[in-house]
């Protein structure tokens, strides 16, 4: 306790309040937990996308508090870290340490049918035998199961392109002033920190860059 702190806060300031904030982390976490094993696909569906929405609405808000700061960024590069250790889940991460021009770490337990993974980190996911996240589906799947398993990796890329890369483009092109796709610039990450095992997950092939942790 008499050691000074090896590490410190920088402060920024973000136009939502506490209470938005706390309001939707409660209704996320009931929702993960106490709702969605008693509910169907649809209704899965409908309330995950929407708290994703909402989600991405609070999160660019908390970006425009970094990126869009001469002062804040001004520190962070005289500051001179490392790396940026981040969850993607709060997008922006990744632009972030591309302007800093210092490698970047993800922190990820999964993404919606494993999307940012797939697309962005270039991990493999055979449909025949590794189920989407949130598919509800293991790994011993029957025919059927597997032509669903195949249209449910189909149908969130369609969802997610539409409603969280093309916001994303948007703005990240809006910071870099040319054209910019958020799922290259997310793939550029060092390293994917999966908060995950074999244990605890379904046999699939893994990259030398993904880490279980």
């Amino acid at each position: 306790t008499s050691e000074p702190s090896r590490f410190r806060y920088e402060p920024f300031n973000v136009s939502v309040s506490m209470e938005v904030i706390e309001k939707f982390m409660g209704e996320f976490l009931h929702f993960s937990m106490y709702e969605m094993d008693y509910m169907g696909y649809l209704q899965i569906y409908i309330r995950f996308m929407d708290l994703m929405k909402r989600n991405m609405q609070v999160s660019l808000k908390y970006l425009d508090g970094v990126v869009k700061s001469e002062t804040i960024m001004k520190r962070l590069k005289e500051e001179k870290y490392d790396l940026l250790l981040a969850d993607p889940v709060y997008p922006g991460s990744d632009l972030t340490a591309e302007i800093l021009g210092i490698p970047l770490v993800f922190s990820l337990r999964f993404s919606l049918a494993n999307n940012w993974e797939r697309l962005c980190g270039q991990l493999p996911a055979p449909p025949s035998f590794v189920p989407g996240a949130m598919s509800k589906l293991t790994d011993n799947m029957d025919f059927s199961e597997r032509v669903w398993n195949f249209l449910f990796y189909a149908l969130q890329d369609i969802v997610l392109s539409n409603i969280f890369w093309r916001e994303l483009d948007r703005y990240y092109s809006d910071i870099k002033g040319k054209p910019t796709s958020a799922c290259e610039t997310m793939s550029r990450a060092d390293i994917w920190l999966m908060r995950t095992y074999w244990d605890s997950d379904f046999p699939r092939p893994f990259l030398p860059n993904f880490k279980f942790v």
